[in-house]
C-alpha cells in the first residue's frame, strides 16, 4: 500500500496548534522486557506504549515464554506471568534441517531491538531459547550482541550464518568481566546491561560513543547500582525493584515529522507537541536545526518516574535564514540516527551544502539507509552524494513531486511523504504504508497539522 500526498497545507494556521504523537518505541521495548527481569511483578502495566509493528513483533515471543500480554486500550499493555506458553510457528531456513528440540522458538519479525534485547535477557536469566527474525532481520549483524555476551560466559550458537539470526541461547552469562563494545549501538549496550542485570552479575561495559541511554535510565530508576564515566558503565550487581507500572513518554523521533512539516511550510504559526521524551541522546534532529537557526524550543520540562525527562516541543516559523545543516560528531549522529532520512529531506530544501557524517551504522538498518535515503531524496530532484560514512546534500536544486520509492523502510517512507507535503502536485510514496512499523498514526498526525495525505486504499 502506498502513501499519496497532495502538496500544500490544507488550512492556513494562524493560532497555536497542538498535536500528540505515540509513545517511544525504544522505551516501550525496554518496559515490556522488564517483565522478564528477576523479581518483576506478577502484573506489569505499560502505559502509553507504542503499538506499532516493531513493538507488537515482541508480543508473540513474550507469549511463547509463558507471559500473557493484553492490549487494554488507550495504548496500555498489561503483562501477566503464569500463562500457558503459546508456541510460535518456525520460519523455514534454507540452511537448517533440524531445529533444536524442547526449547521455545522466539521470532520477532523485523524488529532488531526486540531480537537483540531479548537475546541479552535470555542470556541473563539462563533461559534456553532460539531467537529468530524475518528474512530482512536474518541479514542484519548480531555479533555486536553475541560476542560480548560470550565474553561474559554465555553460550550462544549461530544456527545458520555466523553473525546472523537465528541463534540458540544455551547457557547464561556467569563471568564478571569488563567488555569492550565494537560499535556505538544502543542495542548492543542495552543487551549486555540487561543480561548482567538479569543475572545480578557485576560487570563493566565500555562503549565507543554516547548513544540513547534508555536502558541505563530505566535500571537506575529501578534502583540499580549503575555508574558511568568516560564512556564506561559499571554495574555493581546489586538489588533493584521493577515497578508494577511503567509510563512511556512520547517518541521524539515521531515528533520530528510534524515539526519538520510545520517548518517546511513556514507560515509563521506555532506548533506544540506535548509529553515528548527530552532525553539528550534523542534530540539530535531538533538540536541540529536549532544550531542552523530554526526556532525550536522545549517547555513544561519535568521528569517521569522512569527517569526520562519530558516536555513540550515547540516549533515556530519556518526554514527562512537556514543555510545548511551539519553532523560531524558521532554522539550527535546517534542522537538523530533514526531521523537521518528526514534531516536529508530538510537539507534538500536549504540553499547550502549539508553534510551528515559518522553514519556508517545506517548501512545495517532495515535497508542500507545511506543508499536508500540518497535514492529517495534524489527521486525528488535533489543532489545527494553517498560516502562510506554519510551523505552530502547540495541544496538549491529544483524539487518536484512524482512517484518516489519508500523501499518498505518506515523511516524512508515517512521522510519522503513529509517532503512531499511542501511540494506542488501529487506524490506517491511506493510502499509507504510501512509507516505502521513505528508510527501507526503518521497519516492522522500529519493531517492534523494540515497535510493532505492518504493511504492509497482511501482513494
Amino acid at each position: 500500500m502506498h502513501l499519496v500526498v497532495d502538496g500544500g497545507r490544507e488550512l492556513e494556521r494562524r493560532g497555536p496548534l497542538t498535536v500528540a504523537v505515540a509513545g517511544d518505541k525504544s522505551v516501550s521495548h525496554r518496559a515490556l522486557l522488564a517483565a522478564l527481569l528477576p523479581g518483576a511483578p506478577a502484573v506489569l502495566t505499560v502505559r502509553n506504549a507504542n503499538l506499532g509493528g516493531a513493538v507488537r513483533a515482541l508480543l508473540p515471543a513474550l507469549r511463547a515464554l509463558g507471559l500473557r500480554v493484553d492490549d487494554e486500550g488507550d495504548s496500555t499493555l498489561v503483562v501477566r506471568h503464569g500463562a500457558v506458553p503459546v508456541p510460535q510457528a518456525v520460519r523455514a531456513h534454507s540452511g537448517i534441517t533440524a531445529w533444536p528440540a524442547d526449547v521455545p522458538y522466539l521470532e520477532t519479525g523485523g524488529s532488531s531491538a526486540a531480537a537483540r534485547l531479548l537475546i541479552g535477557l535470555l542470556a541473563g536469566t539462563g533461559t534456553r531459547a532460539v531467537v529468530d527474525g524475518d528474512e530482512v532481520l536474518r541479514h542484519r549483524p548480531m555479533e555486536w550482541i553475541v560476542d560480548p555476551l560470550i565474553e561474559l560466559g554465555a553460550e550462544i550458537d549461530y544456527l545458520g550464518d555466523v553473525g546472523r539470526l537465528p541463534v540458540l541461547v544455551r547457557a547464561p552469562v556467569c563471568r564478571s568481566a569488563a567488555v569492550e563494545l565494537s560499535v556505538g549501538s544502543a542495542q548492543a549496550r542495552s543487551a549486555v546491561l540487561l543480561a548482567v542485570a538479569a543475572a545480578r552479575l557485576p560487570a563493566t561495559v565500555r562503549h565507543p560513543v554516547r548513544s540513547r541511554d534508555h536502558t541505563e535510565r530505566m535500571l537506575a530508576a529501578f534502583g540499580a547500582g549503575l555508574h558511568e564515566r568516560d564512556r564506561t558503565i559499571t554495574w555493581d550487581g546489586g538489588p533493584y525493584t521493577v515497578p508494577s507500572v511503567i509510563d512511556v513518554p512520547a517518541d521524539p523521533s515521531l515528533a520530528a515529522y510534524p515539526v519538520a512539516a510545520h517548518l517546511m511550510w513556514g507560515d509563521g504559526a506555532e506548533l506544540r507537541v506535548p509529553g515528548v521524551c527530552l532525553n539528550p541522546t534523542r534530540l539530535g534532529f531538533f538540536e541540529v536545526l536549532r544550531r542552523a537557526g530554526a526556532d525550536i524550543s522545549y517547555e513544561d520540562e519535568r521528569r517521569t518516574s522512569g527517569g526520562e525527562p519530558i516536555g513540550t516541543v515547540v516549533a515556530r516559523g519556518g526554514l527562512e535564514g537556514l543555510e545548511s545543516v551539519r553532523v560531524d560528531d558521532p554522539a550527535l549522529l546517534h542522537a538523530l540516527i533514526d531521523e537521518v532520512p528526514l534531516l536529508a529531506v530538510v537539507a534538500a530544501l536549504l540553499p547550502g551544502t549539508s553534510r551528515i557524517g559518522c553514519a556508517e551504522e545506517l548501512r545495517f538498518k532495515e535497508t542500507d539507509r545511506l543508499a536508500t535515503t540518497a535514492r529517495m531524496v534524489g527521486a525528488f530532484g535533489a543532489r545527494v552524494e553517498v560516502a562510506a560514512d554519510g551523505l552530502t546534500v547540495r541544496g538549491g536544486a529544483a524539487l518536484r513531486a512524482g512517484t518516489v520509492p519508500g523501499f518498505e523502510d518506515h523511516r524512508i517512507a515517512m521522510a519522503a511523504a513529509t517532503l512531499a507535503m511542501c511540494l506542488p502536485g501529487r506524490t506517491t510514496v511506493r510502499g509507504g504504508a510501512c509507516h505502521h512499523t513505528s508510527f501507526p498514526d503518521f497519516v492522522d498526525v500529519q493531517r492534523a497539522v494540515g497535510a493532505r495525505i492518504v493511504e492509497d486504499s482511501q482513494r
